[in-house]
């Protein structure tokens, strides 16, 4: 990351870290050896395969590497890829502490948002469901 840094890239782009829990240390190995640009250390396998329950274990690792890689100067944020693993998901981001002390997002509101529940109500009384034109059919209307 210091090079990226050094290079300035950091004030063009974001940058997201990819990380997820591994299943096991079978899984890890696979992963090594058949995804390319993914690295994955011996020590990450010598703790799962010490693991009692290694799913858990993978999960643990997981937040244990967003602890650290959220130091990390110049990251932006994290992508938590869990592959057959989602229900994990949530328990992650809120384990490792990532979101503490932000307000979740909401749009403020526009001037011409009653427009937009007006329509919406039109749309939804019409007789006949909203159907738009085709490329074809908006074509051949303006054909002479």
């Amino acid at each position: 990351m210091q090079q990226v840094r050094d290079l300035g890239f950091t004030e063009k782009v974001y940058v997201l870290v990819g990380v997820g829990p591994l299943a096991s240390a079978k899984t890890a190995k696979w992963i090594r050896s058949n995804v390319p640009g993914i690295h994955i250390p011996d020590s990450v396998i010598a703790r799962l395969e010490g693991a009692k329950d290694q799913k858990a274990e993978g999960k643990r690792l997981c937040i244990d590497i967003i602890n650290e890689v959220k130091e990390i100067q110049g990251v932006s944020g994290i992508h938590v890829m869990a592959y057959r693993q989602e229900e994990y998901v949530a328990e992650i981001v809120d384990e490792s502490g990532v979101l503490k002390g932000r307000r979740p997002w909401s749009r403020e509101a526009r001037s011409d948002d009653h427009l937009v529940a007006e329509r919406l109500v039109e749309l939804k009384t019409r007789e006949t469901p909203y159907q738009p034109a085709t490329m074809l059919e908006k074509r051949a209307d303006a054909s002479p």
